[in-house]
């Protein structure tokens, strides 16, 4: 793909790349590939281990899950423009830990295995931000694993609002004077539900009951998470 005015933008907000100069994003920008993928449709799959890549979202979100013995799907994340998936492979070679969904339709940029790792080998800035993400995307595991074994139902809903707004939130300050953090194109409740590992009925009495309290507002497809609910949830 050649190098347009929309890649390197792009290149230059994803955090893995925010250690590099134009020089080199324009240097990965020249192995990368446009792909695009119709909603629902499947871009990477549980324990496959073939066209291992690194996908960038360029517009559009996915839905990262895994898949129990008894079909039960466990979403684990849910990645916007931006974002990044399919570096564990990339990296071990082993087969993908997880799938990937097009929420709606989506193009990403594409990054071969060959290529990634031919830029590990030549900027030490990018291993280090990789190292960096990979940690960041362990803690958050552990905490989400922890969070399903030992929480309650409300509490778990509860954390998976907070953990969207940490990860896609915008804060914006509010007329009387507390903070708050807007998750646009919030997660439908059955998406909701399968972060955390519950029914879309649930959650969606949890919602209601949350905007009752005042911790919560939902406003068309924004997501409003208030400070207070922080201190509710600590």
């Amino acid at each position: 793909m050649q190098l347009s005015d929309e890649v390197l933008p792009l290149l230059k907000g994803v955090d893995l790349f925010a250690s590099l100069s134009d020089d080199e994003l324009c240097q990965i920008a020249a192995v990368t590939v446009s792909q695009n993928f119709k909603r629902d449709e499947t871009i990477i799959l549980e324990n496959d281990d073939s066209a291992m890549a690194l996908y960038i979202v360029a517009s559009g979100n996915v839905q990262v899950y895994v898949t129990s013995a008894d079909g039960r799907e466990t979403i684990l994340s849910l990645l916007a423009r931006g974002d990044f998936f399919g570096e564990l492979s990339l990296i071990d070679g082993e087969p993908r830990s997880a799938s990937v969904r097009a929420v709606g339709d989506m193009r990403a940029l594409v990054i071969r295995r060959e290529d990634f790792l031919m830029l590990l080998d030549t900027k030490p800035g990018l291993a280090k931000s990789l190292l960096v993400e990979l940690s960041t995307r362990l803690r958050r595991s552990n905490k989400q694993i922890s969070s399903l074994a030992s929480m309650t139902v409300f509490g778990r809903v509860t954390g998976t609002i907070l953990s969207l707004g940490e990860q896609h939130g915008i804060r914006v300050p509010q007329q009387n004077g507390t903070g708050a953090i807007v998750v646009r194109n919030r997660p439908t409740q059955q998406q909701l539900a399968d972060m955390s590992g519950t029914t879309r009925e649930t959650v969606s009495r949890v919602l209601t009951s949350l905007e009752k309290k005042g911790l919560i507002a939902i406003s068309d497809r924004d997501l409003i998470i208030y400070d207070d609910l922080q201190s509710e949830n600590s």
